[in-house]
């Protein structure tokens, strides 16, 4: 729940009640490689999704790292791979046919989505 004070100035500020309205807050998540999907799963879609979480702990190569500067602030870290922004196959099957074989497994589907982009996976995003 939001503070009381915030959601009374914005009251003020829109000139309306937000007493029917519900606050959602978004959580940031660290999701910069594969071995970190199960971190930000709820334990229920864990449960569900039990052989795609196998298949990246027991077939995707996670114990690869590299130092590499981040290409603004050049501060640098150890980055883990592979990244989340490409998309490992395994057995034929990528990650994403993998999670979307479940039904009623959007939430998911959309976390393996969430860091890749149109220029190299438009096939797998189609």
């Amino acid at each position: 729940r939001p503070d009381v004070g915030v959601m009374r100035l914005l009251e003020v500020a829109l000139d309306t009640s937000l007493r029917r309205v519900v606050v959602v807050e978004l959580q940031e998540m660290d999701f910069d490689h594969w071995g970190r999907l199960a971190d930000i799963m709820t334990q229920v879609e864990q449960v569900r999704n039990a052989r795609l979480l196998d298949t990246i702990e027991s077939k995707v190569v996670l114990a690869i790292q590299r130092f590499e500067a981040h290409p603004v602030t050049r501060e640098g870290k150890w980055a883990h791979y592979p990244p989340s922004t490409e998309m490992p196959v395994v057995g034929g099957k990528t990650l994403l046919e993998v999670a979307a074989e479940l039904e009623h497994n959007e939430q998911v589907v959309s976390l393996c989505c969430a860091n890749l982009g149109p220029a190299g996976h438009s096939e797998a995003l189609n």
